[in-house]
């Protein structure tokens, strides 16, 4: 299997702090992490259905490549970013700087924690490489739930997930990082309690990545 990217960038990961990037050294990581992460949201992007019209919001917006992918297919409606880094919210705001000036995206700073929406406001949430670090995870989704609308849906993306086979390196990782990292059955459970009624897991053949979809 491919290496991860907590394997191969730990001088980059390690001096731009993951859990809330700062600085300089944030700013490079986060610019590492829009490379980085393309692959894992190419595809992951596959799995979720979006209309040109749709409003989606990106939890844990980091460098905004995301947000840059879904505006490819989202050509019309609305896009929102938040993260509760500063350093991201500025990264994001600077990679995605014409869609921001035309309004079709605005990026946010705050927590998901207390996202500052209406109860089902969006058609479509996505994060990506962030469950890791949410405080709360359980009231965290439920939070997420709330958010988006009745048949919307919310897609997760992470690297990695909870299996044996993960290398020692990256066990190393996920302890040193304190990451919730949970296995496909924990994951399903979690999304079910939190409020998705119907649940899917997709696993890339290859690599550890894992794409989770929750539909209200």
């Amino acid at each position: 299997m491919a290496e991860t990217d907590w394997q191969h960038t730990d001088q980059v990961t390690a001096e731009g702090n993951p859990r809330r990037p700062e600085g300089d050294a944030g700013r490079a990581m986060l610019a590492r992490m829009n490379e980085s992460h393309a692959h894992l949201v190419d595809w992951g992007l596959g799995y979720l259905a979006l209309c040109p019209a749709d409003t989606v919001l990106d939890i844990g917006c980091g460098g905004g490549n995301t947000l840059a992918r879904v505006a490819e297919r989202v050509t019309e409606g609305h896009l929102v970013g938040i993260d509760y880094a500063e350093t991201s919210v500025e990264a994001s705001r600077a990679f995605n700087a014409a869609l921001v000036e035309r309004g079709r995206m605005e990026i946010l700073h705050g927590s998901v924690e207390a996202l500052p929406f209406a109860d089902g406001h969006f058609d479509a949430v996505v994060t990506v490489e962030s469950f890791y670090f949410w405080p709360s995870p359980e009231e965290s989704l439920r939070e997420v739930a709330r958010v988006v609308r009745e048949g919307g849906s919310f897609l997760l993306l992470a690297e990695i997930y909870g299996r044996d086979d993960l290398p020692e390196s990256t066990r190393a990782k996920v302890a040193e990082y304190q990451l919730t990292n949970p296995t496909p059955a924990e994951f399903e459970h979690l999304f079910r309690i939190a409020g998705f009624r119907e649940v899917q897991i997709h696993l890339k053949e290859g690599e550890y990545w894992i794409a989770v979809v929750g539909v209200r």
